[in-house]
């Protein structure tokens, strides 16, 4: 999708990087760029010559095993022949970049503080929604305790009411998210929605719809059952 704004359209195409001739030996897939200048990827040698980049001022540099020995071994032999150097894992350079990118930038600040705001809004609504409900069916929450349901029972009743609420809308949300992750494949962040988190929010929907129920709860406890002989 970047190759628009490269300048090249197919394997074996000459370009310039900074006066420097180029050819492009192949294209990554899957590969997206948080910022709006795409990746170039190269031997070690060439990007230092297209950037003008002195050794010491080299910040990152993959290395890629041949499989002889294990990534322990490799790892503690880098650490042991380099100084002054971090050896990352694959994982672990991900784990770094992925902290770097939400809590030391504005950008991912943004995103936690709309994630917050988002289950802030939603336990409201939520609370709103069940509080009106309840309010609606009075009259005949005061019937089941004038007929001997305990506060036990109502609870239970108004509960899941919460969890068939949060099922019914985070099947909705779920569709929905599909829909979105499809589309993004093809724009400049792809969405990713991996099974953990979906399961997480699962739970978080559940626990934002009973958090709301327990408004509603505290209302039909103070409810007195003469209020159904009241005409």
């Amino acid at each position: 999708m970047y190759k628009a704004k490269l300048g090249v359209t197919r394997i074996g195409d000459v370009f310039e990087i900074r006066g420097r001739r180029a050819r492009v030996a192949g294209f990554t897939r899957g590969i997206r760029s948080f910022t709006t200048s795409p990746y170039v990827f190269t031997s070690f040698k060439s990007a230092q010559t297209y950037v003008n980049l002195p050794e010491d001022q080299t910040v990152f540099i993959l290395v890629k095993g041949d499989g002889s020995v294990g990534l322990d071994v490799l790892r503690h032999r880098l650490l042991s022949s380099l100084k002054g150097v971090d050896v990352l894992t694959t994982t672990e350079f991900s784990r770094m970049t992925t902290f770097y990118w939400m809590f030391t930038t504005g950008a991912g600040v943004a995103v936690l503080l709309a994630a917050l705001l988002g289950l802030v809004v939603g336990v409201v609504v939520v609370a709103q929604t069940i509080y009106a409900t309840t309010m609606d069916h009075l009259q005949e929450y005061g019937t089941l305790k004038a007929m001997g349901a305990t506060n036990g029972y109502l609870y239970r009743v108004i509960i899941q009411q919460a969890v068939i609420s949060a099922v019914i809308g985070y099947s909705l949300a779920m569709i929905a998210s599909w829909f979105v992750v499809r589309g993004s494949a093809k724009g400049g962040a792809a969405i990713l929605l991996p099974w953990p988190v979906a399961v997480g929010m699962f739970w978080l929907t559940l626990a934002m719809c009973t958090t709301a129920a327990l408004v509603s709860i505290n209302k039909v406890t103070r409810l007195d059952p003469a209020m159904v002989f009241k005409g």
